[in-house]
């Protein structure tokens, strides 16, 4: 029975419905080099094993991870040595490196919505200000709770300026 289910091919369809995605990203992937070139039927359908399925899986375990195809290029050329301690010790790098890019990001996002909170009470405090004529795009318009030199000081590239 083992040697039977080693001897197994897929069709590309039959592939992606067991590995759970699309017969594009498949096609994507092999375009990549994440996946090899299948041998071809004499029909000229793709015919991928077992293996190929199992690569699938592990590239599919690697994204929920939030690992780049990059990054999971790096770990099949090392998972496919079979030497399981190299490949844990990377993927303990990379997620280590994935929990300082959260954290990071975690007080970008955490910095903006004070932002959002002073903004939020300014707009508040200016509701019942007389119009400013905005259809005229004045600068002094104040229905926007952000004044004219944040603008300034933002033009050295700051994020979300575009």
């Amino acid at each position: 029975m083992a040697r039977q289910q080693e001897d197994a091919f897929y069709r590309i369809g039959e592939l992606a419905e067991r590995s759970d995605i699309s017969t594009d990203t498949v096609r994507y992937y092999e375009r990549l080099g994440l996946m090899a070139a299948p041998s071809r039927a004499a029909n000229g359908y793709r015919r991928y094993r077992e293996a190929d399925l199992g690569r699938l899986r592990f590239i599919r375990r690697a994204k929920r991870l939030g690992l780049s195809l990059e990054e999971i290029r790096g770990l099949l050329g090392i998972a496919q040595t079979g030497e399981c301690q190299p490949l844990r010790r990377q993927v303990a790098d990379l997620l280590a490196r994935k929990i300082e890019e959260c954290e990071a990001r975690l007080a970008e996002i955490l910095a903006f919505k004070a932002q959002l909170k002073e903004r939020h009470q300014l707009a508040l405090e200016h509701l019942d200000e007389p119009a400013c004529g905005c259809a005229g795009f004045p600068a002094s318009c104040g229905c926007l709770p952000v004044p004219l030199m944040d603008l300034d000081a933002r033009q050295n590239g700051a994020p979300g300026d575009a």
